[in-house]
């Protein structure tokens, strides 16, 4: 029977994380095991997952705290499942989550990867948005450059290649990782949402952090030197995928209150489409208001 490991990384989580892992419990596919990395919480969290008493359960407790990147390598190591999944402590699966997956990959022997689509929650689990994929079927990779929009939690990954978490990396390590696979390998996504994402300041301030535009960059970077006729297949998209990576540096430049070189950045690419020439024009305005405007949109941008 096949089997899914489901890595779960875990810090401090002690608020959600029976939650998490319940609806695991409650997934109408059973034959699963759950990988859980504690990265050195000083809470409840050990007790917690402890308390489950289920062989099902594979607890991992690090020797210090160490990178995200370097977390979810440590947890795909003991991953032994021939499909892999991924849920952070403080979400939720629909308890159709793993049958569905599995249902497409077994009509689809290529398919590698498969996301889906998501709803968005708040602290106290009240639904404030939804994501419905919009990638083109058979080419998964085009939509990402323009605009990525794949869930974490909601990945499925068929463990019959070779890939790997990057462990330099702190913030951007999903995104490293399943642009890579987008980049070579059949990726699809069912429009379905089988995943509550909560939405916190933890996840909503990433696109405003140094790191995360370089190593959103350094990601790009590696998929087009590894494959240089992508660039020839997704000309445009191509310049809109640095466009959004200047633009999460403009974004982390403007919270540093230097407006004037975040202004230099976007100028480059405001003749991409309207909405790079707007945040352009809005990098003229003072960085209070700039910063006021994406706290109203950030859950969405």
């Amino acid at each position: 029977m096949i089997k899914v490991s489901i890595l779960m990384n875990g810090y401090n989580c002690e608020k959600y994380v029976a939650d998490a892992i319940d609806s695991v419990f409650f997934q109408k596919y059973k034959n699963w095991e759950i990988v859980f990395v504690d990265n050195c919480s000083i809470d409840n969290t050990a007790s917690i997952v402890h308390s489950y008493k289920s062989e099902r359960i594979k607890y991992i407790s690090t020797s210090e705290h160490i990178s995200l990147g370097a977390a979810r390598a440590v947890g795909l190591e003991s991953c032994d499942g021939d499909y892999i999944c991924f849920l952070d402590t403080d979400d939720l699966w629909l308890k159709e989550k793993l049958s569905s997956q599995l249902d497409l990959f077994s009509k689809n022997k290529n398919l590698k990867m498969v996301y889906t689509g998501v709803t968005f929650i708040d602290a106290d689990s009240k639904e404030i948005g939804r994501y419905i994929p919009k990638a083109k079927k058979g080419d998964v990779f085009r939509r990402q450059l323009v605009r990525y929009e794949i869930n974490q939690q909601s990945v499925m990954i068929k463990n019959d290649f070779s890939f790997s978490f990057d462990r330099t990396k702190k913030y951007s390590v999903d995104y490293c990782l399943f642009m890579s696979i987008c980049s070579k390998y059949e990726v699809e996504f069912l429009k379905d949402i089988y995943v509550k994402y909560r939405m916190h300041d933890s996840n909503l301030s990433h696109s405003a952090n140094e790191l995360e535009w370089i190593e959103q960059k350094d990601a790009l970077d590696k998929v087009f030197e590894e494959t240089p006729s992508l660039k020839d297949i997704y000309v445009d998209e191509y310049k809109q995928a640095y466009a959004r990576v200047y633009y999460y540096k403009a974004r982390y430049l403007m919270k540093i209150d230097k407006r004037r070189q975040a202004c230099q950045e976007l100028k480059g690419y405001a003749n991409i489409n309207l909405f790079y020439f707007g945040l352009y024009v809005l990098s003229f305005f003072p960085s209070s208001f700039w910063n006021y405007i994406h706290r109203k949109i950030r859950k969405f941008s």
